[in-house]
């Protein structure tokens, strides 16, 4: 609990506190991923984000998956294991940002996702 209070009060002096934060974009229509959601009830100026991946052959081709942000650059990115069905990846907080799944090995991008984050901003 005391861990739990440090980093929350740390987040909200450094201005960027986000409770209950969402991620929104359109998988239905999405050939590698699935779903994508919050993996915490709270964020700092990243939202942890689980992104369970389809069982295509689309989504068995992804060996990276990168995150760009509204202002083309990158924000992070995250290797792909061959079989793994789940990634955990940081979305910046209160934004909108691309997520494109690529095939490193002959360099193709497999599929581009839009999404925005929210949530109540205290900070």
């Amino acid at each position: 609990m005391f861990l739990a209070t440090i980093v929350v009060c740390s987040f909200a002096l450094s201005g960027c506190l986000t409770l209950d934060p969402t991620v929104s974009a359109d998988t239905g229509s999405s050939a590698v991923f699935e779903d994508l959601s919050p993996t915490e009830p709270w964020s700092g100026p990243g939202v942890r984000v689980n992104a369970t991946l389809r069982s295509t052959p689309e989504a068995s081709n992804v060996t990276t998956i990168t995150v760009i942000r509204s202002n083309g650059r990158t924000y992070v990115t995250t290797s792909v294991d061959s079989g793994q069905s789940t990634v955990i990846l940081t979305l910046p907080a209160n934004a909108g940002a691309t997520i494109v799944a690529s095939n490193s090995v002959n360099s193709t991008t497999v599929e581009e996702l839009n999404v925005t984050t929210g949530g109540n901003r205290l900070l």
